[in-house]
């Protein structure tokens, strides 16, 4: 009976160890991909989570000013483990066509999702003005 609070002490260490580097990560991800965009001063950097009931999908999407996509990575999976990736399939698509295809079709992937997510979250703070 002694040993189960040690097991659960190791647990939350462990667990807490782990959180820590994946918040190091992104923030040197992130660092490195504002770095990359700085001279861009037209560009925007967008980030945002998709949860689902195991894994999560984190996207950051670098976009220009009429909303095309220039660059999107994603991270999915057990965001322990999981490492941001270049998705090229979403080059030079903008934010409303996905919000579009979203529209027509009843399921999207979770990349599209977030990037829906962040379209409707723009458009949010546009109409706020």
């Amino acid at each position: 009976m002694r040993i189960l609070p040690i097991i659960l002490f190791f647990l939350m260490v462990t667990q807490s160890l782990t959180s820590i580097m994946q918040v190091k990560y992104y923030q040197k991800f992130i660092r490195k991909i504002t770095e990359k965009f700085d001279h861009c001063s037209t560009y925007e950097l967008y980030t945002d989570v998709s949860k689902g009931s195991l894994f999560k999908t984190i996207v950051a999407v670098v976009i220009d000013a009429n909303g095309k996509i220039i660059n999107c990575y994603a991270c999915k999976g057990l965001t322990i483990f999981a490492r941001f990736r270049k998705e090229e399939v979403y080059h030079n698509i903008t934010l409303a066509e996905i919000h579009q295809k979203r529209i027509n079709q009843d399921r999207v992937n979770s990349i599209e999702n977030v990037l829906d997510k962040i379209y409707l979250r723009k458009m949010e703070a546009i109409s706020d003005i």
